[in-house]
């Protein structure tokens, strides 16, 4: 089983996401449950490789503020390298 701590430990010390809502650049601090508005002309995904952040750690960042760093989708194992969740069969099939 997967630890926050070790989740925590596979995650940068901060990432970028932009606000699907108001379409915000916001950075993500790791382990806090808050974010914070960037005033910048790049991208998101321009800023995440400036500072080497994968789309699977940045979606996780962002999963892990706002679900909770203990969430399974706040470790980044649970996305794809395009950043997309990965689904489990048991995800996907309705129950028996």
């Amino acid at each position: 089983m997967t630890t926050a701590r070790s989740i925590l430990s596979s995650l940068p010390g901060i990432a970028f996401a932009t606000l699907a809502v108001s379409g915000e650049t916001i950075a993500i601090c790791r382990g806090e449950s808050s974010h914070y508005r960037v005033e910048t002309t790049k991208t998101a995904e321009e800023l995440n490789t400036m500072y080497g952040v994968s789309p699977a750690q940045a979606q996780a960042m962002l999963a892990g503020t706002t679900l909770g760093w203990h969430a399974l989708l706040a470790d980044p194992e649970q996305y794809d390298t395009a950043g997309n969740p990965i689904l489990r069969p048991e995800e996907v099939a309705p129950p028996a």
